[in-house]
């Protein structure tokens, strides 16, 4: 088929609708076929229901469905400025909206949206001052006062942060509330930063008004945004080097011959850095990502990228030295063996209580880990901690740790002989991070209210009165259930894939979406559970940019 044969002229000159070529129909298909899989595995009980003709048959309605879906949608946003154009020919006021160009950015720009962002966030400071405190933030608190043995359970480099943090607070005030009240305003005003750096970038970049007020709106208003900003933890330093990290994978050319490419490779190890200590999952991210931008620039540019590759080997010569010579001076104890065996353990229990097939020897290696009589009663498929805590209660994790060889031959015959069951226990240990549709009721911030501590510390509301804090209780918890009848994190996940989809579909690149799917793939391996918000924070934080990136007028 011709060119011209596929292009469908509208009624006006220089009107061209241009419809799919070859490429375009075949690049949607794997898109299609994530959709039919994801919907198909996110609803076992009712496929376990129906006979396998009916399965069949709705799999081929999700997969058809899913690729009209994807083909008429990708074909209107490729063709968005003629039907723009063709609307302005025949609605004149239409004509007044500004053509999208790029602006001069002014550092007071900035500042402003820095500002609108730290004063969407105070309000719940203030009310909820000095901090949302859960159980992790105090055992961190602990560890920082000396009062518990220094651990790497969670990242040991964001203890120090926090350690620091809280005790220029406490000995400013004299308390350990004024502790965590400086603790957290850092990192309340961080946030707004770097929320305000991605909005800057958004406006430099040209972005409609109209769409830089939804991005101001959903970065600094959203109190999904604002609430995660005063829970000590280490998800919002994280979630930031994340979105740093992403803009940098796409923004950063280290290997061209610029100024100030010194400057580029410091502030690309830094981040770099950062995201592997900042969290457990943060060097699997870091390395995937890094590994694909190597492949991708050897195979556009046509030969070795020195510079980058020399950049990823200082960030994993560094990581490797902090979490090895580093963390054993300070004495720091790594994490317990089954706090990363997520997933081949709920394997294995899920074909042991749920009539899969293993031997006596099996059964016996199993009972020496946990009490094989007893485990049914704390065995979820969901959640892992409450298996993981009765192992470490009532079992014996050390004798994986000394037979790690014999374990994981243990794992691989008895998923061999019951792959079904294997596949039942991945599916539901992580179904809330790609099913549209899931079980339980998700907590997206409900449960990092002030919990007891041994430290004192209890909230102060500031400025606001008993009444408003029961105002804003109700409304807090009114937006999280209006985000449970309208999202998940499952649909974020869909909504990536069709960003994805339409991305290539324009021939881009999708590199800007590497380390989101690094992130979603660790989940795979090793969420605790299923269904965890916070998990992945950094996905659903970086929807504007994403968005700007693969909807955006199309750059060199």
């Amino acid at each position: 088929m011709s060119r011209e044969s596929r292009e469908v002229h509208t009624a006006g000159e220089n009107k061209i609708i241009k419809m799919p070529n070859k490429r375009q129909f075949l690049i949607l298909i794997p898109f299609a076929l994530f959709y039919t899989i994801a919907a198909m595995f996110g609803a076992l009980e009712k496929a376990a229901s129906l006979s396998i003709l009916q399965n069949l048959g709705r799999a081929l309605l999700w997969m058809f469905g899913s690729y009209g879906l994807l083909l008429g949608l990708c074909l209107i946003l490729s063709n968005w400025d003629g039907i723009v154009s063709e609307a302005v020919s025949k609605i004149p006021l239409l004509s007044r909206i500004p053509e999208k160009k790029e602006r001069q950015g002014k550092w007071y720009v900035y500042l402003l949206f820095a500002a609108v962002c730290l004063l969407g966030y105070m309000p719940y400071y203030l009310m909820y001052y000095p901090t949302w405190l859960n159980n992790d933030a105090v055992w961190q608190i602990e560890q920082a006062l000396g009062w518990a043995a220094a651990s790497n359970h969670h990242p040991y480099f964001h203890t120090l942060i926090l350690k620091g943090l809280f005790m220029i607070g406490y000995r400013f005030s004299g308390s350990y509330t004024g502790g965590a009240a400086f603790y957290t305003f850092i990192q309340v005003l961080i946030m707004a930063m770097v929320f305000a750096f991605f909005l800057y970038q958004l406006y430099k970049r040209g972005t409609r008004m109209l769409w830089l007020v939804l991005a101001v709106s959903f970065y600094a208003f959203l109190p999904i945004n604002g609430l995660l900003t005063i829970c000590m933890g280490k998800d919002e330093f994280f979630t930031a080097v994340l979105l740093l990290f992403m803009w940098m994978t796409v923004e950063y050319d280290l290997d061209a011959e610029e100024a100030g490419d010194e400057a580029r490779a410091v502030g690309y190890i830094v981040i770099g850095f950062l995201l592997c200590v900042l969290r457990s999952n943060g060097i699997f991210i870091y390395a995937g990502t890094a590994v694909i931008l190597l492949i991708v620039k050897i195979v556009q540019k046509r030969h070795f990228p020195r510079r980058t590759f020399l950049c990823v080997a200082a960030v994993l010569l560094c990581y490797l030295i902090y979490h090895g010579p580093v963390l054993k001076a300070l004495q720091v104890e790594p994490p317990d063996t089954i706090e990363g065996l997520t997933m081949p353990t709920q394997h294995i229990l899920c074909a042991y209580l749920k009539g899969g097939e293993l031997t006596e020897e099996e059964v016996a290696m199993i009972d020496e880990v946990v009490p094989v009589e007893e485990v049914g009663d704390y065995y979820n498929p969901w959640l892992f901690d409450i298996v993981k805590n009765f192992i470490r209660s009532d079992g014996d994790q050390q004798v994986i740790a000394d037979h790690k060889w014999e374990y994981f031959k243990l794992w691989f015959r008895v998923g061999l002989r019951n792959p079904l069951q294997y596949v039942v226990a991945q599916v539901r240990q992580t179904a809330g991070y790609w099913a549209y549709d899931v079980k339980d009721y998700e907590y997206v911030y409900g449960e990092y209210y002030m919990v007891d501590n041994p430290f004192g510390i209890t909230t102060q509301r500031k400025l606001f009165t008993y009444k408003a804090e029961l105002g804003m209780h109700d409304f807090l918890m009114g937006f999280q259930d209006l985000y449970n009848k309208v999202w998940s994190l499952g649909l974020s996940t869909w909504l990536m894939v069709f960003t994805m989809a339409y991305t290539l579909y324009q021939r881009r690149s999708i590199m800007i979406y590497v380390p989101f799917i690094m992130l979603l793939i660790t989940l795979m391996l090793a969420t605790p559970v299923y269904n965890e918000f916070r998990y992945a924070y950094g996905l659903f934080a970086a929807f504007p940019v994403l968005f700007s990136y693969s909807f955006g007028a199309r750059e060199s």
